[in-house]
């Protein structure tokens, strides 16, 4: 039985960053910090925890950057290698235990707060159900670690052996949600959180950046459960252009159109400055940032109207060198949204996994979701949901559902 496993180094993670973006299939190499290894079950950190064997694991944007070192250090003093990556996983447990029974299907909620970690009193933010935001991510009966995939107890989805969970970690799924919509829960689920977190008037023009997975999944949420209006998604490839109107997007541009096309959608005007991107005088109500560009980032502040909000959905890289003179100028709110909690929804509290849970048979979460690779094929995995956009993949999968465990 094997699994991905993270090692991190100095010298590997100097030289990822160095040259990951110029050489090819460097990132899974013998010289990678990832390694296929046949290594022993995590053990229950405590009675209460039930053992899940995944059955399909996404690849997240953040797992890339993970594996090319692109992703910002602030992560490093709250994260645990040795790691098994993989985070976004459906399973089934394998025994009876803290009310689940062998054989249940269930999504992984990988945020590892205060009560997965055994601390009582739970923080502030984990008392009010914002446990992503918790601060007690390295403290408790557990490693270090903002999520599952990103610990070195609890195992992760990129494995043929089973994980670890803390029983508030699992939703069932139910029997009309299949595998492969299941395994996209968890990014729907951040979308959904997206989409709640902002206050939107039926008459707002909403404008999404990005159209990966992030981006899709966030023109769905905002269109199944938001009253947003009008909806404009900026998106680069065909496969992506098909989906973003699929999902509820009423005009999709070309990131080339960016202040061309878009600003007349837009109903404002562009001019031209000695330097620099253009200056945008009107824009959308709402802007959701979903790539984490440094030039997206700038883009999406520009194309706020005055007055309106920008949310930064898209895990932005290690470095960001932005103009924010829009921001100032137009009294743009900024605000970062980051995975997912308790949501308020037509006047009940419930979770965004729940929510997402829900909407995934309404929007086909399952068509989005492939290539399917073998564990053993990590390396085209990898290179797989490195070219997803122009490849025409959303969502690209590890399928463990043949391996005996």
């Amino acid at each position: 039985m094997f699994s991905l496993v993270y090692r991190k180094s100095v010298p590997r993670y100097l030289l990822m960053r160095a040259g990951a973006k110029r050489i090819n299939n460097l990132e899974t190499s013998r010289f990678s910090p990832l390694h296929l290894e046949d290594i022993p079950e995590p053990k229950l950190p405590t009675p209460e925890w039930v053992r899940v064997k995944p059955l399909l694991s996404g690849i997240c944007g953040s797992d890339l950057g993970t594996l090319s070192s692109e992703n910002s250090p602030y992560f490093s003093p709250i994260t645990s290698p040795p790691f098994v990556m993989g985070h976004e996983v459906v399973g089934s447990v394998t025994e009876d235990n803290s009310g689940f029974r062998a054989g249940e299907r269930v999504v992984l909620e990988p945020a590892l707060g205060c009560r997965v970690r055994g601390i009582e009193p739970p923080c502030e933010f984990c008392a009010t159900g914002r446990y992503a935001l918790c601060v007690n991510v390295a403290e408790g009966n557990i490693s270090p670690g903002i999520q599952t995939g990103f610990c070195r107890d609890t195992g992760g989805g990129w494995s043929q052996r089973t994980l670890v969970a803390h029983p508030s970690q699992l939703h069932r799924v139910p029997d009309e949600v299949p595998d492969e919509a299941a395994v996209a829960i968890e990014p729907l689920a951040c979308a959904v959180h997206a989409a709640l977190k902002v206050c939107l008037q039926p008459g707002d023009t909403t404008l999404v950046i990005g159209a990966g997975s992030v981006g899709l999944f966030t023109v769905a949420a905002l269109r199944q459960l938001t009253p947003a209006g009008r909806i404009i998604c900026v998106a680069k490839h065909e496969r992506q252009r098909r989906e973003a109107i699929r999902l509820g997007a009423d005009e999709v541009v070309h990131p080339k159109e960016t202040y061309t096309t878009l600003p007349a959608l837009l109903n404002t005007r562009t001019y031209k400055p000695e330097l620099g991107k253009p200056v945008v005088m009107g824009g959308a109500a709402q802007v959701f940032e979903c790539v984490g560009s440094p030039g997206t980032m700038e883009d999406a502040v520009r194309l706020a109207k005055p007055g309106g909000r920008v949310s930064l959905v898209g895990m932005p890289g290690a470095r960001s060198s932005l103009d924010l003179t829009a921001l100032w100028y137009k009294e743009v709110s900024l605000s970062g949204t980051y995975a997912y909690g308790v949501e308020e929804y037509e006047g009940e509290t419930t979770s965004s996994f729940d929510l997402a849970l829900r909407i995934a048979p309404e929007i086909g979460l399952e068509k989005m979701v492939g290539p399917r690779f073998r564990l053993e094929e990590y390396r085209e995995a990898v290179a797989a949901a490195r070219s997803a956009g122009w490849a025409g993949h959303v969502k690209v999968v590890f399928d463990h559902r043949g391996v005996r465990h």
